[in-house]
């Protein structure tokens, strides 16, 4: 495992559970719009599993489960065998995946190795190669979509509302990409430490545009919220 980061204790990445965090690298998108610049490349800043095996358990008392993000967690070879050492501790695992392997994750939940999957989904159809910043075969989306919605497990699905790549005509292309979808989470965007300089001079909607683009989401999926309103400038 390519480990690059750990944060001991979160309340908040996991819903209904106290976590640890994994961050992982590389990535095999470059959204010019995300926040974890470090992790799109190989970080050669690695942390070792057994240092980070060992914090965990030092944790259990506290934790309940474990976030693997990234980055994209699923480019890691050996990450069925790392999250089988997880499940011997006796926690839930959370991935955050941006879903464009979707035999690796077809593979994680037939293995019953994930308890939670968060998956991005970055624009429509139409945007979703100029939003992730690499030319993209959408079937790997929509199938991984697809997967996750018939795994039996818990899931979201999550766009961070950029202006330029989600507008609200999107917002309903979207929703019939994820249609029935138990969870549908809109992430204000932030233009603080991303990626793309350019992306740094987009300002986030208004909180009464993003509250717009929930009401559309709402026809298609069983429940959308908001994220990070408290970012509207």
């Amino acid at each position: 495992m390519r480990i690059n980061g750990f944060a001991g204790i979160s309340l908040i990445d996991f819903p209904g559970r106290v976590s640890s965090i994994i961050y992982t690298s590389p990535c095999n998108f470059k959204c010019p719009f995300c926040h974890n610049a470090s992790l799109i490349e190989k970080n050669d800043n690695v942390i070792q599993d057994f240092f980070i095996l060992s914090e965990i358990k030092k944790r259990k008392n506290f934790i309940d489960a474990v976030v693997i993000t990234g980055g994209e967690p699923t480019l890691q070879d050996d990450l069925e065998d790392f999250l089988f050492k997880i499940k011997d501790i006796g926690l839930k695992i959370k991935l955050d995946t941006n879903g464009y392997l979707p035999e690796k994750v077809r593979k994680l939940v037939n293995k019953n190795l994930v308890d939670y999957i968060a998956m991005d989904i970055k624009s429509s159809k139409e945007k979703y190669s100029k939003a992730c910043g690499v030319n993209i075969n959408l079937k790997k989306i929509l199938e991984t979509i697809k997967i996750i919605m018939t795994s039996g497990i818990d899931y979201n699905f999550r766009t961070t509302c950029v202006p330029e790549l989600v507008k609200k005509e999107d917002i309903g292309k979207i929703g019939e990409m994820i249609k029935g979808a138990k969870l549908y989470i809109l992430q204000q965007y932030d233009n603080e430490n991303v990626y793309s300089e350019e992306y740094k001079k987009i300002f986030p909607y208004s909180e009464k545009e993003i509250e717009e683009f929930a009401e559309i989401a709402k026809k298609y999926v069983e429940e959308v919220r908001i994220n990070n309103l408290s970012k509207v400038f």
